[in-house]
Formats: structure tokens, C-alpha cells, sequence
């Protein structure tokens, strides 16, 4: 008897409904003297305003203008 090799759990968000409905894969960076605040590395917005949501992106974000001409 065989067993099935584990899935990606990195495909979580890949899958429907999560894959329109976060957007968690945008290069981030450490706010500086702060152990755990993150912002996007494109818009400087803290990933707790962005919240896993594209449109949360500055409007000439450069991350978010990629992922809608994706679209």
C-alpha cells in the first residue's frame, strides 16, 4: 500500500474562493526598530492596512498595477 505524498500547503490560497479573495504574495519588508510590523515593499503600507487585499494597495502601487494587468 502506497500513501499519497503530502499537498503544497502553500497552494492554499491558490484554490477557490481564496485566490480572488487574498493577495498575500507581494514583497515585503520589515519596518525598521519594529519586530513585527511588515509593509509592502512597493507602497510602504502596513500589510495589517493592506489586509490581503489588492485594492488596499496605494492606487500607483507597483505591485498592485502588475497584478491587474494580470488580470
Amino acid at each position: 500500500m502506497t500513501t499519497a505524498a503530502p499537498s503544497r500547503t502553500d497552494a492554499f490560497y491558490d484554490r477557490a474562493p481564496y485566490a480572488e479573495g487574498f493577495d498575500i504574495g507581494y514583497p515585503q519588508e520589515n519596518l525598521e526598530g519594529e519586530m513585527y510590523k511588515y509593509r509592502c515593499l512597493s507602497c510602504k503600507r502596513l500589510t495589517t492596512d493592506i489586509n490581503g487585499r489588492l485594492e488596499n494597495h496605494a492606487e500607483d502601487c507597483a505591485y498592485r498595477l502588475l497584478r491587474q494587468a494580470q488580470r
